[in-house]
């Protein structure tokens, strides 16, 4: 191998290496928008469960009629009793109207969408679609949150500032399976988000993953270090 190959491997290098920068650079100025997409199995625990099963048995009409009745003795009309009954139950009814009629046990399917703004303008016009409805909180750049009342499938968000960075959670009431292996949409005015799904993994997989940097630097030593001996080992064989 001559000085000549390695000048001309080097120059063809640093071409490349130019070409991303400008690429790169024209990505970002279009406003590139990535997202990560992280799902969850949430469990509960099981004392909630049961502290919900007890106040739903204490908070039955014949129950808390019986008591305000043996409370009463007597003093109270029967329609005096019914109101008292309601106002017992208001509450109660209130928190576990739709769509928490079991409380939070039929939410246990989570998504976590983080969205950041690479671009050196302004991502306009975030369109989500969900496979699915689910209950939404949406958290802007400066902290702010939005959180729609009803279930929905559809997530708008106006703008997100060149570096800045937007969080959304849903609760789903569907499969955890049936979330994953349906397809999730995220566009805006320029084109489609680049959307990156995060899972986790154990083992060795997950060994690969924390030491991804180093291992990709090892690699790069060790490329390097085959090269130079390509170069060398020719010039030894003819030296003999």
């Amino acid at each position: 191998m001559s000085w000549e190959k390695v000048g001309k491997a080097l120059a063809g290098v640093l071409v490349v290496a130019v070409a991303a920068v400008s690429l790169h650079a024209l990505w970002r100025d279009a406003g590139r928008l990535q997202a990560s997409l992280s799902y969850e199995y949430l469990t509960y625990p099981s004392q909630f469960s049961e502290r919900i099963s007890q106040a739903n048995d204490q908070l039955k009409y014949e129950r808390l009629q019986a008591g305000i009745e043996a409370i009463a003795q007597g003093a109270l009309a029967r329609e005096q009793v019914e109101r008292l009954v309601g106002l017992a139950q208001a509450p109660y009814m209130q928190l576990f109207a739709k769509p928490f009629e079991a409380g939070l046990v039929d939410h246990r399917t989570g998504l976590v969408i983080s969205l950041h703004n690479h671009g050196d303008t302004p991502v306009k016009d975030v369109h989500i679609r969900l496979p699915v409805k689910g209950l939404v909180q949406v958290r802007d750049d400066a902290g702010n949150d939005t959180i729609p009342d009803d279930a929905t499938n559809l997530i708008d968000i106006p703008a997100i500032a060149p570096g800045a960075s937007s969080k959304v959670w849903v609760y789903f009431d569907a499969d955890y399976s049936q979330v994953r292996q349906a397809g999730i949409s995220i566009v805006h005015a320029d084109g489609a988000a680049d959307v990156q799904v995060m899972r986790q993994v154990e083992g060795f997989q997950a060994w690969v993953a924390r030491y991804a940097q180093v291992l990709v630097g090892l690699l790069g030593v060790s490329l390097l270090a085959l090269l130079l001996l390509a170069w060398r080992w020719p010039g030894r064989r003819a030296a003999r």
